[in-house]
């Protein structure tokens, strides 16, 4: 190219042929992209922490997320608010949740989350994911 001539709009000033001048077999094409995996229930959901961790004096975010997931079903039928501190109020809303599951007595309705309530309830999850290997 010289100075008196204006560049070719259709390419680059370097000289090189523009892409739509490449042939089609000659172009490379990009990988294929990998469409995210949708998260898995463990990550959307809080995991069971066991029974032993509901007792008096607990304070814990994940209470407070059991608690808005109960008002959420309609069994949190107290003026307290739904807290992180366990208390009573936690227990009588969760034994309210396990006999809509578990009518006629057929099961534990303690008031203790059990682990097939606690699933079944679907508690979002609050704490961090655990870190994967790899």
């Amino acid at each position: 190219m010289t100075r008196t001539t204006k560049p070719d709009p259709t390419g680059p000033e370097d000289g090189l042929p523009a892409k739509h001048d490449t042939p089609a077999t000659e172009e490379a094409q990009p990988a294929p992209v990998a469409p995210e995996a949708p998260p898995a229930a463990a990550d959307l959901y809080e995991p069971y922490p066991g029974a032993g961790f509901f007792h008096g004096g607990r304070n814990s975010p994940i209470v407070q997320a059991m608690a808005y997931r109960l008002h959420q079903e309609g069994h949190w039928n107290t003026a307290q608010s739904p807290g992180p501190d366990w208390t009573t109020g936690h227990k009588r809303a969760f034994a309210a949740f396990q006999h809509t599951l578990r009518p006629k007595g057929g099961g534990d309705t303690s008031g203790i989350p059990d682990e097939v309530a606690w699933d079944r309830l679907q508690v979002p999850r609050v704490t961090p994911l655990p870190k994967r290997a790899g």
